[in-house]
């Protein structure tokens, strides 16, 4: 029997500004000072949180994320400090 085949896929980490539209992720870490932290977490953007991103704007606009009910606007300067991994 292939061993490979049982051997559950490592999920796909990466920041929220490079999360693929249309997957839920779940928030693993949040970097970056005082003032970042505390602006995403008036969003509900914290970590544990399951999002997902509904659109990212074009030539590096803001993403559309859906977070906890709500549909909120991050910049991609807030989004690339948002570690998260991709669900299925």
């Amino acid at each position: 029997m292939d061993r490979s085949a049982r051997r559950p896929q490592r999920a796909e980490l990466v920041s929220l500004d490079k999360a693929p539209s249309e997957h839920a992720v779940r928030v693993l870490a949040v970097d970056g000072d005082r003032e970042a932290v505390r602006l995403l977490g008036q969003l509900q953007i914290r970590a544990g949180a399951v999002l997902r991103v509904q659109r990212a704007a074009p030539l590096g606009g803001p993403l559309l994320v859906e977070c906890a009910g709500s549909t909120v606007i991050v910049s991609r300067r807030l989004a690339r400090r948002v570690q998260v991994e991709v669900l299925a």
